[in-house]
């Protein structure tokens, strides 16, 4: 081969890298408008390809049962006053029971009273 045939191939062999690569830059850039377009598009209609989905209803977190006060059926020798104060607060009902009586001979009208309203009062269970 001579000179001047090694520097035609090489030339064309340069030309072809050449289109390539301006090619493939073309292709690039055409995507990238392509992709742009559809972009807009989907912006335009409202759905995007990455939305967000909306959060869940909103729920209440469980709250713990609240403690009521009521009358006891089951631990009731006269009326389940004593027993449900008792069942309120955490504590034994005789206790409560005995105090109750005390609380009774020593404040003697009011505390006949206080006992009447709260059986009055304090929903049965």
């Amino acid at each position: 081969m001579t000179e001047q045939q090694t520097e035609q191939q090489t030339e064309q062999q340069t030309g072809q890298q050449t289109g390539q690569q301006t090619g493939q830059q073309t292709g690039q850039q055409t995507g990238q408008q392509t992709g742009q377009q559809t972009g807009q598009q989907t912006e335009e209609q409202g759905t995007h390809p990455r939305a967000i989905p909306p959060p869940p209803p909103y729920q209440q977190p469980a709250q713990p049962p609240f403690k009521r006060l009521t009358r006891t059926s089951w631990d009731a020798p006269i009326s389940g006053v004593c027993g449900g104060v008792a069942r309120y607060l955490g504590v034994d009902p005789t206790l409560v029971r005995v105090l109750a009586a005390i609380a009774m001979v020593v404040t003697f009208p009011a505390g006949p009273i206080v006992y009447a309203v709260m059986w009055a009062v304090m929903p049965k269970e």
